[in-house]
């Protein structure tokens, strides 16, 4: 089977010759091509051919094309600034003097989109329907509006239920996420991925009002472009997983924080499920031997019936040690699966 079969199997429900693999990288493919950090986040180009570069190395199933979480904070019009061989870095939110601040009308064209969307042709381009090719269009709706008006006051607009700014805010990012997953669609992605990092910080009360419908919206939206969606959030989320279950999403990405079998018994077959070896203790401190300690785990539970992706639980530290990496898409290769002799495959 080819990564684009085996992923679109595990989110199908279906069996693979064996788990598909999609560690979460971006920042650590500048270690394999060699590239800076700025090119990387604004030339599609040298972007393509570095998550290329890792692919190669790395020999994963899909290629994760991103960079970092503030590319629709600055098509609204965030200032940015973007050192040589580090992160770009957001000097100011445009809402954070209050919501009466006029932000640039949202546009695809705005901003490090195009950068985005042409690295993703150019993925496209380069291996077909060979291997799967997962855009991520930055942030859910309700991380997205905590970085236009700042987390920490966000949060405090919420406990203040200032729900006249709040709920506007939270419909104009749901329709610009739409309008950007829309766009990579067209451009030649498989599949479509945005982050809710914020939302893990709230209570259930707040995750019900603030995030879910808002996200359940984005879904059930970006599902009109015929590709699956992938949801991703970080932390320890256990106290939200049903309602993460009811988004919609076909694919849950969740932290090293969270008991997968717990998520798989709550997802009820809903959704596969991504993950989710530790990104700092096995990755990145551990040895190859933690790395299948803990990928062997999970394999143990899920087989390879079907709906789930073998993967960091979080994004990969750039220094992480290669031959960590290597180990866990031979830790999926390798496995003894149970399933081996009634899967027929």
């Amino acid at each position: 089977m080819t990564g684009i079969q085996r992923v679109q199997a595990a989110l199908a429900m279906q069996p693979s010759d064996y788990v598909p693999v999609i560690p979460e990288i971006i920042q650590h493919a500048l270690n394999v091509s060699g590239a800076c950090h700025r090119d990387y986040s604004t030339d599609p180009n040298v972007m393509a051919e570095t998550i290329l570069a890792a692919q190669r190395k790395y020999d994963y199933d899909a290629v994760y094309v991103s960079t970092d979480n503030y590319v629709l904070a600055e098509a609204f019009g965030a200032e940015l600034s973007f050192p040589q061989d580090e992160p770009p870095q957001l000097l100011h939110h445009p809402l954070e003097n209050g919501y009466n601040q006029p932000m640039k009308p949202f546009s695809i064209e705005n901003g490090r989109l195009p950068v985005i969307l042409q690295a993703t042709q150019l993925c496209r381009k380069a291996v077909g329907d060979h291997i799967f090719i997962k855009t991520n269009i930055d942030s859910a709706p309700f991380s997205a509006a905590a970085c236009l008006r700042g987390p920490q006051a966000f949060l405090m607009d919420l406990c203040d239920e200032d729900d006249d700014h709040v709920l506007p805010l939270l419909q104009t990012c749901t329709d610009a996420i739409v309008a950007y997953g829309h766009a990579a669609a067209r451009a030649g992605a498989h599949g479509l991925a945005f982050g809710d990092s914020v939302a893990s910080l709230i209570s259930r009360e707040f995750y019900e009002r603030y995030a879910l419908p808002y996200a359940q919206q984005a879904v059930l939206r970006l599902k009109e472009t015929g590709l699956p969606v992938f949801y991703h959030i970080c932390g320890n989320t256990s106290h939200l997983l049903d309602l993460v279950f009811s988004i919609g999403a076909d694919c849950v990405e969740l932290d090293s924080l969270v008991s997968l079998p717990r998520a798989s018994a709550l997802a009820q077959g809903r959704c596969a499920l991504e993950g989710n070896i530790s990104t700092v203790e096995a990755l990145y401190e551990g040895t190859p031997a933690d790395v299948r300690r803990e990928a062997n785990e999970l394999l143990s539970f899920f087989g390879r019936k079907g709906g789930f992706i073998l993967s960091s639980a979080c994004e990969v530290p750039r220094n992480t040690p290669s031959e960590n990496l290597m180990e866990i898409t031979y830790a999926a290769r390798q496995f003894d699966y149970p399933e081996k002799e009634h899967l027929g495959v």
